[in-house]
């Protein structure tokens, strides 16, 4: 059997880095936030058990520094904290490990401030009557509305979220593509952030997972009522905020723990609601399968999944595993936004390894990062990737297969916005093959364009 070349799909992984300007911490200032978390929870009244998982988090990484003294660990990266905790055989602190990075992502985002006006993006709809704006979407600023007045910008416009801007290049919000588009998100990041921003774009997707295999809590009705086989996929491997599962052994483990304390006291500690116990002891809830719930807050402690070689391929979250490797297996672009291949995911290189072993369709491998700007972390990075237990060979480098985007500090909206350089010879949307409009439209008559600064006259493509 021939296989078959796919030459529009486009696979991009996302890292802590991508969800940055939306306020969430990066990997080196986790633990940091996380202390602010603990004081914040106190603040807010009700959040209890956050707190107490978030102290059992921090005495932890005070134990842990004594083991940096015989391993190279890094205490204040929480993912090797999270990974060196699943490994203890510590019950308590597998549980509180989730609770405190949950909590401390929940902290962050509602402590963030909303985009600034100028960082949000200009977008201007041409000849599209049927259309209607995102209730995220809002007045367009100043120079916009005086250009519009003077006859300069065709069309409505709108001032669009970042995310918007990003989530939509990313999705075919703008441009729909041909029919052999696909385009599939991979993240190793806990947050909603992309859910949340498919969901106000009323774009369909789904998490890689048949709909008969996952429940949804009636706070998801939002998520439920987009959520499609045929959508975009996103594929998140390292769990999320808004998720639930227990596996066979977990099961058994609480029963255990029920016959000792009883229905009540376990549910008073807040791990989960006594409804929820009884549910689960009658058999309520299938083990190995996903609850969807809207966001976090509306459920019990999230399912996370540490960066390490004890990852859990059965049920639901070895599917996800599946699907992401049949992504890369077909992919014709992998663009890798704010990830630095760190060396605790070690699926991560299998992952890769599984997947594109069989690729016949790759074009390209863009790695964007701000951090390759400093030189440190830019050989740290490249030594991960080309070094003798590297992930790629250096000759795709050379070929120009594998190529970097951060030299000069490019992060995420650079990446989809840029390059803005007068000699660039085509846009980064372009060289992937995401145009914001289609190919044959020009200035005049462009369905979308956008503007992320007042001297730019509106770009379309």
């Amino acid at each position: 059997m021939t296989a078959k070349a796919y030459n529009d799909h486009n696979v991009y992984i996302l890292g802590a880095g991508f969800a940055a300007e939306a306020g969430l911490p990066l990997i080196k200032d986790f633990m940091n936030r996380m202390r602010d978390a603990a004081a914040w929870l106190e603040m807010q009244g009700g959040r209890e058990r956050e707190q107490i998982a978030i102290g059992r988090v921090l005495e932890f990484r005070l134990r842990a520094a004594a083991a940096s003294h015989r391993v190279p660990l890094n205490v204040e990266n929480v993912e090797e904290l999270f990974s060196l905790a699943s490994a203890s055989g510590d019950e308590e602190l597998a549980n509180a490990m989730p609770s405190a990075i949950a909590a401390t992502l929940d902290y962050a985002r509602q402590r963030a401030k909303p985009a600034e006006d100028w960082r949000r993006f200009q977008i201007g709809v041409l000849n599209q009557p049927d259309w209607k704006p995102p209730s995220s979407w809002a007045t367009p600023l100043p120079y916009i509305q005086e250009a519009m007045k003077n006859g300069d910008r065709k069309g409505k416009w709108y001032s669009c979220p970042p995310y918007d801007f990003y989530v939509g290049v990313m999705a075919g919000y703008f441009n729909k593509g041909g029919p052999e588009r696909r385009d599939t998100i991979i993240t190793f990041n806990y947050d909603t952030i992309i859910e949340d921003t498919l969901r106000d774009l009323r774009v369909p997707f789904s998490y890689g997972l048949p709909a008969d295999s996952i429940d949804f809590d009636e706070t998801a009705d939002r998520i439920k009522a987009l959520y499609s086989e045929a959508g975009i996929e996103l594929l998140k491997l390292h769990g999320s905020l808004n998720w639930w599962a227990l596996y066979p052994e977990e099961l058994e483990r609480f029963r255990r723990r029920v016959q000792m304390a009883g229905v009540k006291t376990l549910a008073d500690g807040g791990h989960l609601t006594e409804e929820q116990f009884n549910h689960l002891l009658r058999g309520g809830r299938r083990h190995g399968r996903l609850t969807v719930y809207g966001g976090y807050g509306n459920g019990p402690t999230p399912f996370l999944v540490p960066p390490t070689w004890r990852k859990i391929f059965s049920g639901f979250y070895g599917s996800v595993w599946d699907a992401s490797v049949t992504a890369l297996r077909t992919a014709t672009n992998v663009i890798i936004l704010g990830y630095s291949v760190p060396a605790t995911d070690q699926h991560f290189r299998y992952l890769l390894a599984a997947g594109l072993q069989d690729n016949i369709s790759l074009r390209k491998v863009l790695f964007v990062n701000p951090a390759l700007k400093d030189e440190r972390e830019r050989e740290m990075i490249e030594s991960r990737l080309f070094g003798p237990l590297g992930l790629f060979r250096q000759e795709l480098r050379k070929q120009g297969v594998i190529e970097f985007i951060g030299y000069n500090g490019e992060d995420t909206r650079e990446f989809f916005t840029g390059p803005h350089d007068i000699y660039a010879p085509q846009s980064y949307r372009a060289m992937i093959g995401r145009p914001l409009s289609p190919e044959q439209y020009g200035q005049e008559d462009a369905p979308v364009r956008f503007s992320d600064r007042a001297e730019n006259t509106g770009t379309w493509r």
